[in-house]
């Protein structure tokens, strides 16, 4: 009977044991998810001056004036995040002055459209838009330009180089990989699948996360890419809070695109002579007028990246928002190891910078900063996702391979529909806590 006693004793002992581990797992996931989670600093800050010294200084000042002499505007007015916001002739844009495009002839649409594969495949649930905040000011632009914000050393300051600021981020930055790892500078949530393809499609919920410092960024996004090494070439596109770049702590609209593994040769949105826009109805790099809440509205987008590659088609690699098609990165752009014929890799998915100030993980959160079980209305999703065969049908992305660089820290769940969400994925988390340090 003693015996008995010891061993009934030591089953329960264990089973404590193993609810306390348990418990100790879960609370150090759930330990940065207060309610006072999320970015309620000032949106407007002052940014540190870093340049790197009076040389870096001077290159950046000519740099600026370079790409505001390549624009022909029509029309300026002050922008909701501190900035100027000219709008540009379609046809004297600094994309137009690039070497290489003499004769250009501008695209207004691509020749051909994606197409559905059967009568039944368009089912998404209607989106709740945001509008841009910048149309909050009254102000529009004219006929045939475009909105594109003026490229100051506001901006440039708060860089160490110009060729910082061209890069996604001064460290260099691989495609998406998984690891185990919660000390990388770039760290991801994301979901992705090698397929030749012309494009990709998503709907993203928007969120407005808390990011630690002005340094770090924290984004939703797609990837479409191709090539390995240096001959990574990519385009990219969602929303981003990134303070150095914008200014402010919100959320924006962004794009990016890389012809040499994040060399120099990329840039965000229109700050260098890469897209060329032709709908003056989107603001990129702007922000939102409204951001998803816990327990409340969902505000969605939809993006769409689309290589314009059948017969009649201008090649190039178009940008549509919403049902807006807004402009395209050139063909030229790009290499046949690269962008220039067809993309081999589609990748949906967040992204954080991690600087480990104080010798810590970055407390910045990634999607809303709640976790991927928490589901709608809590977690940060893209869903819808959908890429485009070289056939020209749209396909679900189906097969997605889930991967995380450290799921303590943020995290990703994979889930399929048979109605409108199609395939989709809640991902996120609040980055340092007890099994993130």
């Amino acid at each position: 009977m003693k015996t008995s006693k010891i061993a009934t004793f030591i089953a329960v002992l264990s089973l404590l044991v193993a609810l306390a581990a348990l418990y100790i797992g879960f609370s150090a996931r759930r330990e940065a998810q207060a309610p006072e989670r999320g970015n309620s600093r000032p949106n407007l800050a002052a940014g540190e001056d870093r340049v790197q010294n009076a040389e870096e200084r001077t290159r950046m000042e000519r740099y600026a004036a370079q790409l505001q002499a390549s624009k022909q505007v029509v029309k300026s007015f002050p922008g909701p995040s501190g900035e100027t916001i000219d709008c540009v002739d379609i046809y004297s844009q600094p994309a137009l002055k690039r070497p290489g495009t003499e004769g250009h002839v501008v695209q207004l649409a691509p020749g051909r459209l994606p197409q559905a594969p059967n009568p039944s495949f368009n089912r998404e649930e209607k989106l709740q838009v945001p509008s841009q905040l910048f149309t909050l000011t009254g102000e529009t632009c004219p006929e045939r330009s475009v909105p594109m914000e003026r490229l100051t050393m506001d901006t440039l300051k708060r860089f160490r180089t110009l060729d910082e600021f061209f890069r996604k981020k001064y460290i260099d930055i691989r495609k998406p990989t998984g690891g185990s790892s919660g000390a990388n500078i770039h760290e991801y949530a994301h979901a992705a699948r090698s397929v030749n393809n012309w494009g990709a499609e998503s709907i993203f919920n928007v969120w407005s996360p808390y990011v630690e410092t002005t340094g770090e960024f924290s984004l939703s996004q797609m990837w479409v890419t191709r090539g390995s090494g240096a001959s990574l070439q990519t385009v990219e596109g969602g929303w981003q809070v990134y303070h150095d770049l914008y200014g402010d702590w919100r959320a924006h609209l962004f794009i990016y695109f890389t012809p040499d593994n994040y060399g120099s040769g990329g840039c965000y949105n229109t700050s260098c002579n890469g897209f060329v826009q032709v709908n003056g109805s989107v603001y990129l790099g702007g922000g939102f007028t409204n951001y998803s809440s816990v327990g409340g509205g969902q505000p969605e987008f939809k993006l769409l990246w689309y290589k314009d590659g059948v017969a009649g088609g201008s090649n190039n690699w178009w940008l549509k928002y919403g049902d807006t098609w807004v402009g395209y990165y050139p063909r030229s752009l790009f290499n046949e190891n690269g962008l220039q014929n067809n993309s081999s890799y589609v990748d949906f998915g967040g992204e954080i910078v991690n600087d480990r100030t104080n010798n810590r993980h970055t407390e910045t959160d990634m999607g809303s900063g709640y976790w991927p079980y928490q589901g709608y209305g809590w977690a940060a999703y893209q869903r819808a996702v959908r890429y485009v065969d070289t056939s020209n049908f749209y396909q679900q992305a189906t097969g997605l391979n889930r991967s995380v660089t450290n799921n303590m820290c943020y995290d990703l769940n994979l889930y399929s529909s048979t109605g409108g969400w199609e395939q989709y994925f809640y991902f996120g988390g609040s980055g340092h806590n007890s099994s993130c340090p």
